[in-house]
């Protein structure tokens, strides 16, 4: 027999798995808490005591993002250089930015609305840390390693330019030759020290 927080992680995974596919299939706009209900075989009550629709659709979002972007970083890690192997990873990221910027709009909208961010920043440092996986290991703790500063550097000039492209602000040629330029600016110390070790 389960448990009361069993069944509680159920139904929140239940609810959850609905509204994820409702806002994949659907979009932010169309999806609805008693369309998310229905979906999900539950109240419009029981979604609501999950979270709302911001609630959600942040969740929905950060999770699949994340998962994205660890199984990209680790199918960058077979490039030559830093540069390449960075600009692997955060090249596609941007070309995904540009080609949903209505999605991107939405989740800046949801995000902006939130008040609880814990989550999604822990998601942010598993991906920070993946990312610096894909330079040199110097061996250092975070606050004193440069790969994990370029790592943050390039995760924060990407998160700052999908708010540009969001607010259409940015051409998407610009984009890609900004964060392009971010990505090399960051990785040419790494690029070098690796081919002077050679």
């Amino acid at each position: 027999m389960a448990t009361r927080s069993q069944a509680r992680a159920a139904t929140v995974a239940k609810v959850t798995e609905a509204a994820s596919k409702i806002f994949a299939e659907q979009g932010y706009r169309a999806a609805t808490i008693p369309l998310i209900a229905k979906t999900a075989g539950v109240s419009v009550g029981t979604v609501a005591s999950v979270g709302s629709k911001d609630d959600l659709f942040l969740r929905s979002v950060e999770e699949l993002s994340t998962a994205n972007s660890l199984a990209m970083i680790r199918a960058a890690s077979a490039a030559s250089t830093v540069t390449e192997r960075v600009w692997a990873y955060t090249g596609r990221m941007v070309e995904v930015s540009i080609a949903t910027p209505g999605q991107i709009q939405d989740y800046f909208v949801a995000y902006l609305r939130s008040s609880d961010h814990e989550q999604n920043l822990a998601r942010v440092h598993e991906v920070t840390d993946a990312l610096r996986g894909l330079f040199p290991d110097d061996g250092l703790p975070p606050e004193e390693s440069p790969a994990a500063l370029a790592a943050s550097v390039i995760w924060l000039s990407f998160s700052a330019l999908c708010f540009s492209l969001a607010a259409s602000s940015v051409p998407p040629d610009t984009a890609r030759r900004l964060m392009r330029s971010i990505v090399e600016a960051q990785c040419a110390p790494f690029d070098a020290a690796e081919r002077a070790a050679r």
